[in-house]
């Protein structure tokens, strides 16, 4: 627990620094290498800020035993459950908009790169439209878990031994959601419960479709670069490779630190295995993301790269 403490502290402070760097970088930068899409950038790299605090205001605390998953806080609110419960809802609902904002980066680069015909529909203030569906995905997620994973007793009664041996919690106090897929009635049958399956469902189908987007918009982009080379100046194919790459980067961190463990411990539980504290790689893993993500940026886009290093005017 000390060094999932010290994990979470670290990465809220790296994450601080790095995304402070990166919107001073977007915002003095970039206006004439990107024109609108860096307010999508910036967007980004703000809600980054926000997931930090979101995920140091929750230090959850994850464990699986049987067909139970549960996401605890562990911070000094863990006691406050009219308050905890929410917070841990915002922060299972952050991972939502992480994904969805990319996708909406992908999809403004689609428009740019494959549509450009449809470009004067996000721009100016309708770009806020491309922020919708990441809004809506926002809301479902914390509706799925405020809802389908809600603390309920049967479930305090189950995690109560676990939580009490490997973290000295009591989970009638602390705040916490959990999806329970089943329970054994008396006649020794599993009672499947509907609710917390939809709940679980539900994230795993905005996975899914935030992902497939990006797919599709990704391999658009690759294949209109590819085929455009002779009609655009080496300088713009050259911007365009530099935001395609990042982007990418920027969706393959997630995946592997965030979103692919998630979808393990929502999974795991519905065949019994048994992780128990291991979870907790998830949440150390999930602190860490927000710190790191800016760096691609800053290191896969020149001129950003550039301003880091501290190359002087005479070699750009």
């Amino acid at each position: 627990m000390i060094w999932l403490h010290i994990i979470q502290y670290s990465g809220f402070f790296l994450a601080q620094i790095t995304n402070s760097i990166l919107v001073y970088l977007i915002l003095t930068r970039a206006e004439k290498l990107f024109g609108t899409y860096r307010h999508v950038m910036c967007t980004f790299a703000m809600y980054s800020l926000v997931y930090a605090w979101i995920e140091v205001f929750t230090q959850p605390v994850m464990h699986i035993k049987g067909p139970c998953f549960i996401v605890f806080m562990n911070s000094p609110l863990k006691y406050h459950s009219w308050i905890g419960n929410i917070i841990t809802c915002l922060y299972c609902g952050s991972f939502a908009l992480v994904i969805s904002l990319l996708a909406a980066q992908f999809f403004y680069r689609y428009v740019a790169l494959c549509r450009p015909e449809l470009h004067s529909k996000i721009e100016g203030f309708k770009l806020i439209y491309i922020f919708i569906p990441c809004l809506i995905c926002f809301v479902l997620w914390f509706a799925f878990v405020y809802y389908g994973m809600a603390n309920t007793p049967e479930k305090q009664i189950y995690m109560k031994e676990e939580l009490e041996t490997y973290y000295g919690e009591d989970s009638t106090r602390v705040a916490f959601i959990a999806p329970m897929y089943w329970s054994v009635g008396e006649d020794g049958k599993k009672d499947w419960k509907i609710k917390e399956l939809i709940g679980s469902g539900g994230c795993a189908c905005i996975i899914a479709i935030c992902f497939s987007t990006i797919l599709f918009c990704a391999s658009s982009i690759y294949f209109t670069m590819k085929s455009a080379q002779s009609h655009l100046s080496t300088k713009t194919l050259e911007l365009n490779r530099q935001l395609f790459v990042t982007l990418t980067f920027q969706t393959v961190l997630p995946f592997l630190m965030m979103y692919s463990p998630v979808g393990l411990l929502i999974t795991l539980p519905l065949f019994e295995v048994y992780i128990g504290s291991i979870a907790n790689i998830v949440p150390a893993s999930a602190a860490l993301y927000p710190a790191l993500e800016p760096l691609i940026a800053m290191f896969c886009i020149k001129d950003f790269r550039k301003f880091i290093l501290y190359i002087s005017p005479e070699w750009r």
